[in-house]
C-alpha cells in the first residue's frame, strides 16, 4: 500500500545505524583513483617518481605526497606499506591536501586490515575538508555524526553538515533529510521540509526521492495533491527499479486514480514489486490473488506471497495470512497459526487485527 514509506539507500556504512538501512560503501582504492584522477585532470599533469624513495621528512609537494602514499597504501605498483603511507597521507593533509583529508577520513570510518578503524580520527580529518567545501566529506562527516553508536556522535552537527551537503547538490544528503523531515528524526518533522528536500534529491534521479515525493503528492503532504504528479514521480523511480514505486503505481492503476482503472496492468506491477522483495507489493499481489482482481482468483498463491510479506513484517498481510488460516483458504484450517499470525498483527496496532481479536468469540479464532 501507499502509506508503507521505504528507508532510502544510505550514504556509506554508518548511515545503516542512523537509518537501519542499506547502504553504499565505496572501495577505498576506487576513491583514491577517482580523487588522483581528478586531481591530475586539474593541474594537466601526474606524479612521476619512486613512492618507495620518498620519506616524510622530505616531502615538500603535498600534491606527491597524496599520490605516493596512496601507491603505497594499496601497493600499486611497490610493496605495501600501511605505516609510511598513513605518514604520507597525513602529511598532505596537514598542509591541506583536500584529497588526502577525504582518503584519511573515509580510510578511518570502515578501517581495513592494516589500519585500525578510528572514527575520532575519522571525523578531524572529514572536517578539515569539509571546511573547505567537498560535499563528499560534508556528508559524510554529517552521517558519521549523527549514527547512534558512535564516540562522536553530534546529531545537532551532522544536520549542519547534510545540509551543507545538500545545499552544495549532493542528491544523497538531500534524500536523507526529506526522510528525515518526513519521519521527524532528530529534526522536528516537516513535510514541507521534507517534500522539499526529496524535490531537490528527485530532480537528481534519486529513485528513493522519487518514490517519497510521489507519496507526498498523492496524500497531499507537504504539497498540493496531485495525482498526475505521483504518477509521474512513481513511473521515473520505477524506471529505475524502484520496488515500492512499482507497488504504488499497482494501487493507482488498481483504483483508477489519475489513469483508467485497470486491474491487470495493476496485477503486472504488484507481480513485479512483489517478485522484487517488496513487502507492500507481496502484499498486494496476495490480495490480486485472494480477490481474483486481474488474474484468476488462486487462494494458494495468495498464501504464499501473504506468507513472504507478512515474515517481513507487513502487519496487513500478517492479518490476512491469519484470515486465510482462520477460514482454511489455500491450506486447511489451522487456529493456532490464525491466532499466531493475527496477533502479530495486532500487535503492531493493525485495525483490522484489532477489531477481528474484538469481535470474534475465542471460539472461532
Amino acid at each position: 500500500m501507499l502509506d508503507a514509506v521505504k528507508v532510502m539507500l544510505a550514504w556509506i556504512a554508518l548511515l545503516a545505524a542512523v537509518f537501519t538501512a542499506g547502504c553504499r560503501s565505496p572501495r577505498l582504492p576506487g576513491v583514491c583513483r577517482i580523487l588522483l584522477g581528478a586531481a591530475a585532470e586539474k593541474d594537466g599533469k601526474t606524479s612521476t617518481g619512486s613512492a618507495a624513495a620518498v620519506e616524510p621528512s622530505a616531502v615538500q609537494d603535498a600534491a606527491d605526497a597524496y599520490a605516493r602514499g596512496c601507491e603505497l597504501l594499496y601497493g600499486e605498483g611497490v610493496e605495501r606499506d600501511s605505516e609510511k603511507a598513513l605518514r604520507l597521507l597525513r602529511a598532505a593533509g596537514g598542509h591541506g591536501h583536500l584529497n588526502a583529508q577525504i582518503t584519511l577520513g573515509l580510510l578511518f570510518l570502515n578501517g581495513g586490515s592494516d589500519v585500525a578503524k578510528d572514527e575520532t580520527q575519522s571525523a578531524k580529518w572529514l572536517e578539515l575538508a569539509a571546511r573547505q567545501g567537498n560535499v563528499m566529506a560534508q556528508g559524510s562527516l554529517g552521517a558519521l555524526y549523527l549514527a547512534k553508536d558512535t564516540p562522536v556522535r553530534d546529531p545537532e552537527a551532522g544536520v549542519v553538515w547534510l545540509k551543507q551537503a545538500g545545499n552544495g547538490g549532493d542528491a544523497t544528503a538531500q534524500a536523507a533529510l526529506g526522510l528525515m523531515y518526513g519521519k521527524g528524526y532528530v529534526v522536528a518533522q516537516n513535510d514541507s521540509e521534507s517534500a522539499r528536500w526529496n524535490r531537490m534529491a528527485a530532480d537528481q534521479g534519486d529513485a528513493d526521492a522519487q518514490t517519497r515525493l510521489g507519496i507526498a503528492f498523492y496524500r497531499g503532504h507537504g504539497v498540493e495533491r496531485s495525482y498526475g504528479e505521483a504518477l509521474k514521480l512513481f513511473r521515473l523511480a520505477a524506471a529505475q527499479g524502484q520496488a515500492s514505486a512499482m507497488s504504488n503505481l499497482g494501487v493507482m492503476t488498481a483504483k483508477g486514480e489519475g489513469l483508467d482503472k485497470d486491474e491487470q496492468a495493476a496485477f503486472e506491477w504488484f507481480r513485479k514489486a512483489a517478485e522484487a522483495g517488496d513487502d507492500d507489493g507481496q502484499s498486494n499481489l496476495g490480495a490480486a490473488y485472494h480477490q481474483g482482481a486481474g488474474v484468476a482468483q488462486d487462494y494458494a498463491e495468495a498464501l504464499k506471497w501473504f506468507t513472504r510479506a507478512a515474515e517481513q513484517g507487513h502487519a496487513l498481510a500478517q492479518f490476512r495470512l491469519g484470515y486465510m488460516y482462520a477460514r482454511g483458504q489455500g491450506a486447511a484450517a489451522d487456529a493456532a497459526k490464525a491466532a499466531e499470525w493475527i496477533g502479530k498483527a495486532a500487535a503492531q496496532g493493525n485495525a483490522l487485527a484489532l477489531k477481528w481479536l474484538r469481535e470474534q468469540p475465542a471460539s472461532d479464532r
